[in-house]
């Protein structure tokens, strides 16, 4: 059953922006399971792109409305969905792989959990790059682009910041050899939600 859910979200996760794709040696699946319990992975597989109170996702997917939240929430701390609090309302929805649930698993990164992403990799790596159209390539315009542009206030990073609404604090490690340092960050959405 554990591997059944497990190859179900793996092929949800492949589904999404970036995708998670199958290796030889279903070491994916592997990695899925020291994230995912089965019941957490189901319910990932249940869950929108979009934004859903937890009554929502508990009417849309006939699950019953009491904890609910509970576990919702306790996905969104563990970093396997994405959740913010909306003017009171807190709302979740599912997320990518490698822009999602790898980057906030940094607070639960071990060596087991490095030596599975590494046997990952090249799949990931190969899908990333070779699919078309390509994700985060440069697109000529095929014009000339004057080089006397000043950045306007929208486009600075300052500006983002100071107007930004901070949604989340993560604990952030700095995995280059050289640093191996902690720090917690601060995200901030620079761009308007849907319910703001």
């Amino acid at each position: 059953m554990a591997d059944e859910v497990h190859q179900r979200l793996a092929e949800v996760l492949d589904t999404l922006p970036n995708g998670l794709p199958a290796t030889d040696t279903g070491v994916e699946i592997e990695l899925l399971r020291k994230i995912f319990t089965p019941e957490q992975a189901e319910l990932f597989c249940d869950m929108r792109l979009t934004y859903e109170t937890a009554e929502k996702v508990a009417e849309r997917t006939g699950r019953p409305l009491e904890g609910i939240d509970d576990k919702l929430f306790s996905m969104w701390e563990r970093g396997q969905i994405f959740s913010i609090n909306i003017g009171g309302v807190r709302v979740y929805k599912m997320m990518p792989w490698i822009l999602g649930i790898y980057k906030f698993q940094l607070a639960h990164l071990d060596e087991e959990f490095a030596e599975l992403n590494e046997e990952c990799f090249p799949m990931f790596g190969k899908q990333f790059f070779e699919n078309k159209p390509q994700l985060m390539q440069t697109i000529p315009i095929e014009e000339s682009i004057s080089l006397s542009q000043d950045a306007l206030p929208y486009e600075r990073v300052s500006t983002l910041i100071e107007n930004g609404q901070p949604f989340m604090r993560r604990r952030i490690d700095c995995s280059r050899s050289c640093c191996r340092t902690s720090y917690f960050g601060l995200l901030v959405s620079a761009f308007p939600t849907p319910y703001a």
